[in-house]
């Protein structure tokens, strides 16, 4: 692990790497022509958060949460200051000339072809919206570069980049340095160096997790499962037979076993793991040239099968990126019209999640709560009920109301698949309690009748403010009420306010020492941010 193992030390040819960086700039070219990335809209809207100095908080997605610590800790910094398209266009020209260092010095002219692939399949984050996920895979290979040349604290300072800009990257990372150990099982100074380095990151990063803790579980498809099993297992048999290429096989291994490990045990990762396709027709190929092509059978099932794995993902894709209305201001302009006439910070807006999840961008950015967002780990785990095989009108309007939510808003374009249908389907129908408000050509309200409000207890309350890191209201008598927002030890009471702790489902108590005006909001530095947790786990009220 000291050193990628030892290739013929060559240098990357200038002309062979700016030919690789030019097929990435074109690629990404092309494909900003066409529609909208998938994930940009949670890119985006994170980025705005920032922008408005909402770092720690956001109350206007799914009843709450941290935007920074459930995703990415840096990414959004930079994304704010230079702009999402513009540093993800970087990051894919860097990945290019990064794994062009890495393969020529490894594989020497073997690499030529796999790295123009690879440099076409580096531009894949314009469309698919990976933002952060791509500066912390250039963040990978900058720590693989690292690790070739010998400089163990270069390598450990990117790893800390990659698990601050992504920490899928940083899961992949270590699978990959694993198989390199496994591979070339030496146990030097550097070797130890740099284990030590990684585990001090990732303290950290399981620290930001108790400070700021999120209860994503993303799901994992056995499908998914099979198909990088398959992969691997054929990439693995493909390698061992290559001259020197027992990193391939092991990283295959390694990827294969992650990937069951993930399939098992829930967490955030969950189907994430198989996002390494997006770079294995190269990496496969390399094994091929290793093994020179033989036998040809083995050969052509493992380049095929890679191929297929890489871009069937991209081209599943295309039928939701078609429709480039909803992420066009002027689509949304008729919905947020209706909710700025009926404003009210006492209830959220649910709005079926379109193909591409615009919602989770344009309604929060005018201000208004959404029920949900767009993180599917959070959705699934939050509301189950519209995941399930066969939503009744019964669970959806219970739903609603847990959610307080007033208004429900549906749009007629391309909806998200998964769970989005059978909601339409409901509302198109109709059912007691429900009734539409308003139409237009690519919309219709439906209003819930007795919404419950976020605020309730033994007397009146009502919120006056909700925005992103600020509450403010009025209750009508001292005592306990319950705030339909998910807790956090962050928030600075004042005035009236004696007590705010967690309640049922992780909602919000809070304990009013007399009636009239309160305030909640985030407030100071990392120091009162740690004092605030402090008092929290310590604290009985």
């Amino acid at each position: 692990m000291s050193s990628l193992p030892a290739g013929d030390m060559r240098i990357a040819p200038r002309r062979d790497v700016i030919v690789a960086a030019g097929l990435t700039v074109a690629a990404a070219s092309l494909l900003m022509l066409g529609p909208a990335p998938g994930d940009a809209p949670a890119h985006l809207y994170r980025t705005l958060l920032v922008q408005h100095g909402a770092v720690i908080w956001d109350n206007l997605w799914y009843a709450g949460q941290y935007p920074l610590a459930s995703y990415s800790l840096l990414y959004y910094f930079p994304a704010a200051l230079f702009g999402n398209l513009p540093l993800v266009l970087f990051a894919a020209v860097a990945s290019t000339v990064l794994f062009a260092l890495i393969g020529f010095h490894e594989w020497n002219t073997v690499a030529r072809w796999p790295i123009r692939i690879f440099g076409v399949f580096a531009a894949a984050p314009v469309f698919t919206g990976l933002y952060s996920y791509t500066l912390g895979f250039v963040m990978l290979l900058a720590v693989l570069r690292a690790v070739q040349k010998r400089k163990t604290w270069l390598a450990i300072i990117c790893a800390a980049l990659t698990l601050g800009f992504s920490p899928l990257a940083f899961v992949f990372l270590c699978l990959i340095l694993f198989a390199l150990l496994l591979a070339k099982p030496q146990m030097t100074g550097r070797t130890i160096g740099l284990a030590i380095g990684l585990v001090c990151v990732a303290g950290v990063e399981a620290a930001v997790l108790v400070m700021f803790p999120s209860k994503g579980v993303y799901p994992f498809s056995p499908f998914d499962l099979m198909a990088v099993i398959a992969v691997c297992s054929v990439g693995a048999l493909l390698a061992r037979r290559g001259d020197g290429a027992r990193v391939m096989a092991w990283f295959f291994v390694a990827w294969g076993v992650g990937s069951l490990f993930a399939f098992i045990v829930p967490s955030a990762v969950g189907d994430n793991v198989t996002r390494l396709r997006a770079f294995v027709f190269p990496l496969m190929l390399v094994a091929a040239a290793q093994a020179h092509f033989r036998p040809r059978f083995l050969t052509t099932v493992a380049l095929a099968g890679a191929l297929a794995y890489n871009i069937t993902p991209y081209l599943m894709l295309i039928p939701y990126r078609l429709e480039s209305g909803p992420a066009n201001v002027a689509f949304w302009q008729p919905a947020t019209d209706f909710l700025k006439q009926h404003r009210d910070p006492n209830y959220r807006v649910e709005v079926v999640p379109t193909a591409a999840h615009w919602e989770s961008y344009w309604i929060p950015r005018a201000g208004y709560a959404l029920a949900r967002g767009w993180y599917r780990q959070l959705d699934v785990a939050a509301n189950p009920v519209l995941y399930a095989p066969h939503l009744d009108s019964a669970q959806y309007a219970s739903w609603l109301r847990r959610m307080s939510v007033k208004y429900v808003l549906l749009p007629r374009t391309q909806l998200d698949p998964d769970g989005a249908p059978a909601e339409a389907r409901l509302l198109r129908t109709g059912f007691a309690g429900i009734h539409r408000v308003f139409s237009s050509s690519n919309w219709t309200i439906y209003e819930l009748a007795n919404p419950r409000r976020l605020l309730t207890g033994p007397a009146r309350a009502q919120l006056t403010v909700l925005g992103h890191q600020l509450i403010s209201g009025v209750v009508g008598a001292a005592g306990l009420y319950t705030l339909r927002i998910n807790f956090n030890p962050y928030w600075a009471a004042a005035p009236r306010v004696s007590c705010v702790r967690s309640g049922p489902r992780g909602i919000t108590l809070i304990t009013f020492r007399q009636a009239g005006a309160f305030t909640l909001r985030i407030t100071g530095g990392l120091d009162s941010l740690l004092d605030s947790f402090a008092k929290h786990t310590s604290s009985r009220c």
